[in-house]
């Protein structure tokens, strides 16, 4: 006669499923001598000691919760709409099927008495102004210092918002007249256009962001919320060329630690910062070549800006003489740096650049000097080489822009030797050649 049935829990069954289920021991059988002592420690036997229990969420039948709260037992709970009070209940000996059908009556009964009222959500709010800059900053592809001075820009608008509009803090309730207001203000403080513009970059920047992210309760900002100023009338773009001419000669005599930034800028298109982070192993004046790279000192504006190009005689001969003329060279190997044998910082460099044009103003009878920002000097030099029948292509690849079309960027390689094309003219930007010898330069190459 077969053995009594058992069932999981019950003794019985417990002490035949231990007898029937062997201990898994991993240590190798000794094939002489006594077996091995059992074990100070309960050993696992599959299936033993293993926690089955999942934490999940209870599961809802309408207005009605269905808690598990052990073997066949149940807690129901509901908001009872007649007495407005919080029921709960619970129920023994009922399968999870059952306990599920008792929730489904009572929510029925409860829809029959006019439904229940559900917990209002709780209102979406938008980002802070702070929160909002502050993710749009970090997430924008910048260089470091283009987000510190953001982030700087950034700081002045929050603070200026604070005590024009003290109940504004999200950016739902940010509205384009108060941005509009903060340019008119700017502008009334007699700020330049590119300052201005500046300003406003990280707003702008931070709206889109919080537009795109939070659709439903920022509204995009479109061109026409804002009217941003137009330059003056009377700003300087470039210089012309008798002016770049009058310029290098003057400062070749008065002020020659910055003469050989002046012909960079102006004869071979460099940006000032990078002249300034310019380095000695950069440079083959053998060949005339100049390498403008990323170092510890600047970073590259973008990606682009990185270029090996030939310069001309005049700024060849520049770069010699401040090489030759450096008393004491930085361990990073920096060809410029100022009176005190540092490095140049932005700041220093512009503050130098302000007063010793300004000096030059003055002495040249040549107001539009004053007014000239330095890094406008690289406007003369795309001014005059275009005048002079530079290729658009050879130009931006040489200034480091981008093609600014798919067969430029992807498609067509320019190296050094085409480029000695712009270079060429430029040996003779004195004179303007005119378009038919500049072919005629072209030509050779």
């Amino acid at each position: 006669m077969g053995s009594p049935l058992t069932i999981p829990g019950d003794p019985a069954y417990q002490q035949g499923h231990d007898e029937a289920t062997p201990t898994m021991n991993l240590a190798m059988t000794p094939t002489l001598g006594h077996q091995p002592a059992r074990p100070p420690f309960r050993q696992i036997r599959p299936g033993l000691g293993v926690n089955e229990t999942v934490a999940t969420k209870p599961p809802k039948i309408g207005a009605v919760t269905v808690k598990p709260l052990g073997k066949d037992r149940w807690q129901i709970r509901y908001h009872d709409p007649a007495s407005g009070r919080d029921v709960r209940r619970r129920l023994a000996g009922l399968s999870e099927r059952e306990a599920t059908g008792v929730a489904g009556s009572i929510n029925h009964e409860l829809l029959g008495k006019g439904g229940y009222v559900p917990e209002p959500e709780k209102p979406k709010t938008a980002p802070t102004i702070v929160e909002g800059l502050a993710e749009a900053i970090q997430l924008a592809d910048a260089r470091q210092e283009v987000r510190r001075e953001r982030v700087r820009l950034a700081k002045k608008f929050v603070q200026w918002l604070a005590e024009r509009y003290p109940g504004v803090h999200t950016w739902d309730q940010l509205r384009p007249a108060m941005v509009q207001s903060y340019v008119n203000e700017l502008k009334r403080s007699d700020k330049a256009f590119d300052t201005i513009r500046l300003c406003v970059a990280p707003i702008k920047l931070a709206w889109g962001h919080m537009a795109e992210n939070h659709k439903e309760l920022v509204r995009p900002l479109t061109r026409k919320s804002i009217t941003m100023p137009t330059p003056a009338d009377d700003d300087v773009d470039c210089l012309e060329r008798d002016e770049v001419v009058l310029l290098l000669d003057w400062l070749k005599v008065h002020a020659p630690d910055l003469w050989p930034m002046a012909c960079l800028q102006a004869l071979a298109g460099l940006r000032m910062l990078e002249c300034v982070a310019l380095r000695a192993e950069d440079l083959d004046l053998q060949q005339g070549i100049v390498t403008i790279t990323n170092t510890h000192h600047h970073q590259l504006k973008t990606r682009k800006s990185k270029r090996t190009i030939p310069v001309c005689r005049e700024v060849a001969e520049a770069l010699r003489m401040a090489a030759a003329e450096q008393k004491i060279r930085p361990a990073t190997g920096e060809l410029f740096t100022n009176r005190l044998g540092n490095l140049w910082v932005k700041s220093a460099i512009s503050h130098r650049w302000t007063k010793t044009l300004r000096r030059a103003a003055r002495e040249l009878d040549c107001p539009q000097l004053a007014r000239l920002p330095a890094r406008k000097l690289r406007a003369a030099f795309v001014t005059m080489a275009d005048r002079m029948g530079a290729p658009n292509r050879l130009l931006k690849r040489y200034v480091g822009h981008a093609s600014s079309d798919v067969m430029g960027d992807h498609y067509r390689k320019i190296d050094v030797a085409d480029l000695r094309a712009v270079s060429s003219l430029m040996n003779t930007w004195k004179r303007e050649p005119s378009g038919q010898v500049a072919g005629k330069i072209l030509a050779t190459r």
